[in-house]
């Protein structure tokens, strides 16, 4: 009988000490996870990279991971994706930001755009060898234009090639509109100036081949590039901190910094040199 309430009072003497013990132990203060969302991007030379690559990289990737850390989520990146598809993404909520957008009302009523910086035109790329001087979209009529498929262009371009259908033909991609132009399939092409400047740059067989037309394309209503949040995502509630931050980035100069001096480029002076 000794032994047993010998043992009995070790027992309760073992889980007392154990209990003493695991109320001195730190708590342990979890950080909840931070919401993911996703951007939803095709490669866009000259503002974010997507060729070759796990991920991409450029003056666009510099500032969305920017907004990311300061609106408190994590970005994460799709598989290079056509524009297209990222519209009907969208769409559908299965993606949750866009970026580098002009504004449209079909794209206003599926996600909401939040301008961070002013556009540059879009410009009329020719031949170098090509000495006519194009000053008007007049004289486009003439000639056989191509342009690219699912860009939105300035009021002024987009009347031209609603106009002129049958001799504008859409291209899949800048890169394809250049070779185009290159072997003489097409006499111009219409394309945003930044990244086919870039794009004709860093592919050595297009030295001193290709120039800019003096023609001056308005911007009209798309004064403004956006970032798009879908209306369909989960993470909709982080709209109100997204815009935010957005706007405290123009302000600080951080959007200047990472972004618009990166993209503007003396290569566009270059190429809007007049032929000799």
């Amino acid at each position: 009988m000794r032994n047993h309430r010998l043992l009995q009072i070790l027992v309760a003497g073992t889980a007392l000490f154990c209990t003493v013990l695991k109320s001195e132990e730190p708590v342990s203060h979890s950080e909840p996870e931070q919401p993911e969302l996703t951007w939803c991007l095709d490669h866009f030379s000259g503002f974010h990279h997507y060729e070759d690559v796990a991920e991409p990289y450029g003056p666009s990737v510099d500032l969305m991971r920017e907004l990311a850390r300061r609106s408190g989520f994590t970005l994460r990146f799709t598989p290079r994706t056509t524009i297209n598809r990222c519209f009907r993404l969208m769409e559908e909520g299965q993606v949750d930001l866009m970026s580098n957008l002009k504004f449209s009302e079909d794209r206003a009523k599926i996600m909401v755009l939040l301008p961070y910086e002013t556009t540059i035109a879009e410009s009329v790329f020719l031949l170098r060898s090509d000495k006519r001087p194009l000053t008007q979209f007049s004289q486009l009529k003439n000639l056989t234009v191509a342009s690219i498929r699912g860009y939105l262009y300035s009021e002024n371009t987009m009347q031209f090639i609603q106009q002129n259908r049958s001799h504008v033909a859409e291209v899949e991609s800048i890169e394809s509109g250049l070779e185009m132009l290159y072997r003489g399939r097409v006499d111009a092409l219409i394309s945003p100036t930044v990244s086919t400047s870039d794009a004709i740059f860093s592919t050595s067989s297009y030295q001193d081949r290709f120039r800019i037309a003096a023609l001056n394309i308005s911007t009209g209503n798309n004064a403004h590039i956006n970032i798009g949040v879908s209306r369909q995502s989960q993470y909709i509630k982080l709209l109100p901190t997204i815009e935010r931050h957005i706007k405290a980035m123009q302000t600080d100069g951080t959007v200047k910094r990472l972004y618009t001096d990166m993209v503007l480029s003396p290569r566009i002076k270059q190429l809007k040199a007049k032929p000799e």
